[in-house]
């Protein structure tokens, strides 16, 4: 059955609701919804389209779903504010239709959503917000890539690459081997087709002013180093603390704190003072008396300077200056108490003040937001950028005040600003009022009850305005169609969603060439884990074979993905043509080259190489792994060019 066709039920019509429901116009599906009462609708078309098939009435009540048909529908998503009422209602759903796909939106951490998502098969939860926390991200990134995400322990990174002067080599020549191009925009009109959707030409030159978005792997050995020998593994943990204490000295350096300048000249005169006054001759002595004075110990120390009356003249001084050491002593002592009892009730209540940041650093500013921004600074962080949050309850470690914050980063440079907050007005005010403080600084704001944020981008300058609702639309759909999402990302005003495969028997994906899935349907492999391998092969070749059993990663849009649930496959649409060997043609390599890349045996291929009778032509291939075969063949002594299917030899 096709996957856009059959009935949808959606319940709840509020933002992701009404988002969802305008991702799926122009599907075949019969599309039903529920809601307690009439949706405020943001667009007019929805309410003409929908509006006759809506049903006011409780989503968990047996009846009002009867009458929505969730009896019968294929898949229901459970779209309300409220995780409670979407849960129970899931389990009605579930004893109505055992085999609707079921997405139910969530919005906490309960033991009951993952409990019920191991035990109910066709169920899945999705929480926008953290499902679209990567969007966010990329608007806040300062390093000068359009986009970066991680996978296990690989990260990946979009770079955009703007052509100076009209290209000699072609896109395959531009592209290197751990490359994958995500979209082409012309510098004149539009790109011809959705990004990863493959729909460029590899033997095109691009020119001047066209912007190429790359794929590549951004880790590197030094991301992830190598197992040293067992002496260095073992000595790792006390490196680690070495290295530590040494970047928390050199912060502190960098930091120049006056006070903290000042405490530490006036401690070190001290002692130096201290050892000339009370050494006697000995250095070491009177250093070792000067501690224990700054530590609170002063009849023992006097007693052990001054041997008979202390309040005589000549030792007067003596005890006076010992006194004033103490003093000062007993107070550093309580200062340091006081510290530590702070430090451990903040980690037993859960409250503790952010670290500062070292002078001259730049960080990224979160306004609010809750599991948004929490999500959100783990994924910044992640990639080495330095993250302070404002939330006004104080959770984790974050600031109750902008202007406590301000204080706090007087000396440090703040690159990008997340304005988070539930309420559209109050975001805009903010965003606005810091980008006057702070000319430049990147904004993004978010903006759950407009329809289009991307529109209302054009009207500020250095700031995005990003409805998560709206880009979680296609990965909640995805998610209704069977599919499973484990992020967003938005690139050249499209949405790429990061999907998760498991190849099994009767699958469309099963027996093809990751060259075929890439070309066929129009997407961008990341990973591949064969079957009883636990680390996965990080951008894989395209000649690969997908079996029974691999795990596959994938960038796609929602059509791209439609397209592998339906299996409508792209046929290939060139050949390799073989004009004959050269003299030094490595006959048996080429012949297992061939085999490789087309999928065939050896002995059916090696009638491609017999050249007597005229040029032969292979069975059809996509592109991508044709020039790479035209290349390796090459190589070889294969006198040999890729041709478009229809034409014929010369």
């Amino acid at each position: 059955m096709d996957p856009r066709s059959g009935v949808i039920l959606i319940c709840g019509l509020g933002g992701l609701g009404q988002a969802c429901l305008r991702t799926l116009i122009g599907f075949e599906a019969e599309i039903h919804c529920i809601d307690q009462r009439q949706p405020r609708w943001v667009d007019a078309l929805l309410a003409d389209q929908y509006g006759a098939n809506l049903l006011i009435g409780d989503m968990r009540s047996p009846q009002v779903l009867r009458m929505g048909r969730a009896a019968e529908a294929r898949a229901v998503l459970l779209l309300s504010h409220d995780s409670a009422i979407n849960l129970e209602a899931a389990l009605q759903v579930r004893l109505l239709n055992p085999k609707a796909q079921l997405v139910v939106r969530t919005n906490s951490r309960r033991n009951l959503e993952r409990q019920l998502q191991q035990r109910l098969p066709g169920l899945a939860t999705v929480d926008p917000s953290l499902l679209t926390a990567g969007v966010f991200a990329n608007a806040l990134r300062t390093d000068g890539t359009e986009a970066a995400f991680a996978l296990g322990d690989e990260l990946f990174r979009v770079r955009s690459r703007t052509v100076q002067r009209d290209s000699a080599r072609d896109l395959f020549d531009l592209l290197g081997r751990r490359e994958r191009l995500v979209q082409w925009v012309p510098a004149e009109g539009s790109p011809g087709g959705a990004p990863a959707s493959q729909w460029w030409d590899l033997d095109d030159r691009p020119r001047s002013g066209d912007r190429l978005l790359c794929l590549e792997l951004a880790s590197t050995l030094e991301t992830r180093p190598p197992r040293r020998h067992r002496l260095r593994a073992a000595m790792a943990p006390w490196l680690h603390r070495l290295d530590n204490l040494t970047e928390m000295v050199q912060r502190s350096v960098r930091r120049r704190d006056p006070l903290l300048l000042w405490g530490c000249g006036l401690l070190l005169l001290a002692l130096i003072a201290g050892s000339s006054a009370f050494g006697s001759g000995s250095a070491m002595g009177g250093l070792l008396l000067t501690l224990a004075l700054l530590k609170g110990e002063f009849l023992d120390s006097v007693g052990f300077l001054v041997e008979d009356n202390p309040m005589a003249t000549d030792n007067l001084a003596l005890a006076y200056l010992s006194l004033l050491y103490a003093v000062v002593g007993t107070f550093l002592t309580a200062w340091l108490v006081a510290v530590i009892l702070d430090r451990l009730l903040a980690q037993r209540l859960g409250r503790r003040q952010p670290r500062p940041l070292p002078a001259g650093s730049q960080y990224v500013l979160l306004l609010e937001g809750g599991r948004l921004a929490e999500r959100l600074a783990s994924l910044l962080q992640l990639q080495k950028f330095k993250v302070v949050r404002v939330e006004p309850d104080g959770s984790g470690q974050a600031y109750t005040q902008l202007d406590q914050a301000q204080r706090a980063l007087r000396r440090s440079s703040c690159q990008a600003v997340g304005v988070l907050g539930a309420d559209l007005v109050d975001n805009l005010d903010m965003a606005l009022e810091l980008q006057e403080r702070w000319p430049g600084v990147r904004l993004a704001v978010q903006a759950q009850s407009l329809a289009d944020g991307a529109k209302l981008s054009g009207l500020f300058s250095d700031m995005q305005v990003i409805n998560p609702l709206q880009v979680a639309a296609d990965a909640v759909v995805a998610t209704a169609f069977g599919e499973r999402v484990r992020g967003v990302l938005r690139l050249a005003e499209d949405n790429l969603l990061l999907t998760d495969y498991r190849i099994e028997p009767g699958d469309t994906l099963v027996g093809l060439s990751l060259a075929a899935v890439s070309g066929g349907y129009g997407l961008i492999p990341l990973q591949v884990t064969p079957l009883g391998q636990r680390k996965p092969i990080v951008l894989p070749n395209l000649e690969r074979v997908l079996q029974h059993g691999d795990a596959l990663v994938v960038m796609a849009d929602l059509q791209a993905l439609l397209a592998v649930e339906n299996g409508t496959l792209a046929p290939p649409r060139w050949q390799l043509e073989v004009r004959g060997c050269r003299r030094n043609c490595n006959g048996f390599e080429a012949q297992v080259l061939l085999a490789r890349y087309l999928a065939q045996a050896p002995g059916e291929v090696g009638r491609y190489l017999e050249t007597a009778a005229g040029p032969q032509r292979t069975k059809p291939i996509y592109q991508a792994p044709g020039r790479l075969l035209q290349q390796g063949l090459t190589r070889l002594g294969v006198e040999c060019s890729l041709v478009a299917a229809a034409q014929t030899p010369a």
